[in-house]
């Protein structure tokens, strides 16, 4: 089936001096919220509890993966950790599938503490992407939420929430890619606004997407981002002189190419809200 392919995860502080100019990164512990254990699967349609693994992220240490679907009649839709030909430990999302990063995993139980908060402001998040398994129609996606401040187990039974309220739950959300061989956006959302603010390229029959770079650009063969083969991501996020974010910035590069592709979101209304809610520390999904 169709797959794409994470590695490379590191955090750095923005510009230089010493890491402590950046605050902490990861935020205290909230209170205590039970575990809510999973109902006994289904014979027959419900995928046995199993924990994928662990990445290493650069800057941080282990993350644990989680995924959604323990417990759902419809089974859960495997996320692979698995290491690449370079040894390093690769994260594998399938089509359908959507896992959370964490402080640990516990098989068959969801628990919103468990998940890491992180405050990114003033720090840029690296890692390498390969969407060659990505064709059209396909989304690919890293975001952040608030799932750790999230009590409700939501209608997916794992504390998630998002912009959309795809899960019966909304929370701000900031997409740092949804993207596939032919397009990539990259989208703040405070947790009332679906449509959210962003750029990048892609969209069309009935949605005006963002033009930032053309298909010259990016796209299999690309000039600047040829999606057949991996490729870099950086993402920034830069605060004013009271630690207020400002703006998202990403960043595309690509071995052997000199011509990066760059988004810069700001000016959006919502980003009070964004900003406490990297404040408080938001969690990383992959789906």
């Amino acid at each position: 089936s169709s797959s794409v392919k994470f590695w490379g995860f590191s955090l750095e502080n923005l510009g230089a001096g010493p890491s402590a100019a950046a605050g902490s990164l990861l935020v205290s512990p909230l209170p205590t919220v039970a575990p809510l254990p999973m109902p006994s699967p289904v014979v027959g349609t419900a995928s046995a509890a199993t924990c994928p693994g662990d990445i290493d992220m650069a800057g941080f240490g282990k993350v644990a993966i989680v995924p959604t679907g323990w417990g759902s009649l419809d089974g859960m839709v495997p996320v692979q950790v698995s290491s690449g030909t370079s040894g390093v430990r690769e994260l594998v999302p399938r089509m359908g599938s959507r896992a959370y990063f964490a402080s640990s995993c516990s098989a068959g139980e969801y628990s919103n503490e468990q998940y890491l908060a992180l405050d990114l402001r003033r720090r840029t998040l690296r890692f390498t992407v390969d969407l060659s398994g990505a064709g059209c129609g396909c989304n690919a996606a890293l975001y952040l939420v608030s799932m750790r401040q999230n009590a409700q187990p939501s209608d997916c039974l794992d504390y998630y929430c998002d912009a959309n309220k795809v899960c019966g739950v909304s929370c701000a959300e900031i997409d740092i890619m949804e993207a596939n061989q032919f397009a990539w956006h990259s989208t703040v959302h405070s947790s009332k606004d679906s449509n959210g603010l962003g750029g990048g390229y892609g969209g069309g029959a009935g949605f005006n997407g963002p033009r930032d770079w053309n298909s010259v650009k990016y796209s299999p063969g690309g000039n600047c981002i040829d999606t057949k083969a991996p490729f870099d991501v950086a993402v920034s996020f830069p605060v004013d002189a009271q630690g207020e974010l400002v703006a998202m910035q990403v960043r595309l590069s690509q071995a052997g190419r000199s011509c990066p592709l760059s988004i810069n979101v700001n000016g959006y209304p919502g980003m009070p809200e964004l900003s406490a809610a990297l404040r408080a520390g938001m969690t990383p999904v992959i789906s």
